[in-house]
């Protein structure tokens, strides 16, 4: 009984992160079109045959988690937010490795004053306004799941007309591993 209330306070938590900003500009059955404005992230860089599911994900994820677990100049601890984004640029061949960049959207409260990293793999990426068509899914996904929910994206978003870039693929969670239903998971490609 006591790890079913451990298991639900958890998932109360990992419901209750900032997010960061967005607007959609449209919306279509399955996807829509966003725009991101400029803010800052804190990343790491990685590679990769599997982004998600490879053995690289966790030591880039728990960099990015003891920054802001208080690893940087001024030894603070900074709320987790929402989604954790992978951008994700293809190896040349299938068993290359993908370089990807994996981030942590900087609370609102901290984009302007925003400590530093003390790890010299890890900094502040300013990043520029942005669009992208987006497309939401639940539950665990695996590289494969990732891609063709992208591949669906990129179909549906040029059925339409618009101009979308196969290059780089952004991927984000929302969810910690403790939530177990209603998981949100995206693709994005830029437009």
């Amino acid at each position: 009984m006591q790890a079913l209330v451990l298991l639900a306070v958890a998932t109360l938590v990992a419901c209750d992160l900032e997010l960061a900003p967005y607007e959609v500009m449209k919306e279509y059955d399955e996807w829509e079109v966003r725009k991101y404005p400029a803010t800052k992230w804190i990343s790491t860089e990685a590679q990769d045959p599997m982004p998600h599911d490879g053995p690289e994900h966790q030591k880039a994820f728990y960099r990015l988690f003891n920054y802001i677990d208080g690893t940087n100049d001024v030894e603070t601890k900074i709320a987790m937010t929402a989604p954790v984004t992978f951008r994700i640029l293809p190896g040349e061949g299938p068993n290359c490795g993908s370089n990807y960049t994996m981030s942590f959207w900087i609370a609102s409260d901290m984009q302007v004053e925003t400590p530093q990293p003390t790890n010299p793999l890890v900094y502040i990426e300013e990043r520029a306004e942005f669009m992208v068509v987006a497309r939401r899914f639940g539950g665990y996904p695996t590289e494969l799941d990732f891609s063709a929910e992208a591949a669906m994206l990129y179909g549906l978003a040029t059925e339409e007309g618009l101009d979308v870039k196969d290059v780089p693929l952004w991927t984000g969670g929302y969810d910690g591993p403790s939530v177990i239903i209603n998981r949100r998971n995206e693709v994005w490609l830029e437009i």
